[in-house]
């Protein structure tokens, strides 16, 4: 992952998401779970862009091992993605403080339970949201800014399924502090246009998990590579927990 950095291109993409994170692109890595590990982050931070650890398939252990050598790969700024539903939740946090990570992601939850402790260490909060309202309730709990997941977006989703070209403008429009998109984001002309419509900045994930430095099988990442349109699936969970297709 080559470092694009030039003079011009730091002047074009200063504001609140580049200040916040001290990074030179507002170009966030989605935390991915099983895919986005110390190397696809530190590459990403390396190439001024902010790296995202994904927590949410991590035991604790496995979480201090990941911080400690991302930050022996990099000395720019990373983050990690932290589901506010995870078992282990109090032990992430501990270890997030403990080893002096300054830029967490939270999603799944509510964020009002964690914000204050982690902005009393000195922690940039984003939470993740996939409406309005509950963008609302973020910048209330004290975060920093907020990803405006579209329905777009892999994961877990929110039940308004409200797709991202819609999402971001309602977003912005509610709240002060600044928006990041994500969801169906690729390429600068989709940056572009999420930018028009109010975000400072964009979260990708399949533009990542593609490439040489995520964790995701070869298998998939050449599935990714070759898929289309028609190549999107839809999943929904049964009361008895298992997903079937839709």
């Amino acid at each position: 992952m080559s470092n694009l950095l030039t003079p011009k291109n730091r002047f074009m993409f200063s504001n609140r998401i580049t200040h916040l994170f001290k990074i030179d692109f507002p170009i966030i890595q989605a935390g991915m779970i099983w895919a986005s590990g110390w190397r696809l982050v530190s590459a990403v931070s390396n190439a001024g862009g902010l790296g995202i650890i994904g927590a949410g398939s991590m035991y604790p252990d496995v979480l201090r091992e990941h911080i400690q050598k991302c930050k022996a790969a990099t000395n720019k700024p990373f983050g990690v993605n932290l589901p506010l539903l995870y078992p282990d939740i109090d032990k992430h946090v501990q270890i997030l403080i403990e080893e002096g990570v300054k830029i967490v992601f939270t999603s799944a939850g509510n964020p009002k339970t964690w914000t204050g402790i982690l902005k009393e260490k000195g922690i940039a909060v984003v939470h993740v949201v996939s409406s309005s309202k509950f963008a609302i309730k973020a910048e209330a709990a004290g975060c920093d800014a907020v990803v405006a997941e579209g329905f777009e977006a892999g994961g877990h989703n929110g039940r308004e399924e409200t797709t991202t070209l819609v999402l971001i403008p309602a977003v912005a429009n509610a709240v002060k502090i600044p928006v990041i998109a994500a969801g169906g984001i690729a390429t600068g002309k989709q940056m572009l246009a999420a930018m028009v419509l109010g975000a400072e900045g964009v979260q990708m994930g399949s533009r990542f998990v593609a490439s040489d430095e995520a964790s995701s099988h070869l298998n998939f990442k050449n599935a990714v590579k070759c898929s289309g349109g028609r190549y999107t699936a839809f999943f929904k969970t049964t009361n008895s927990g298992s997903p079937f297709e839709e």
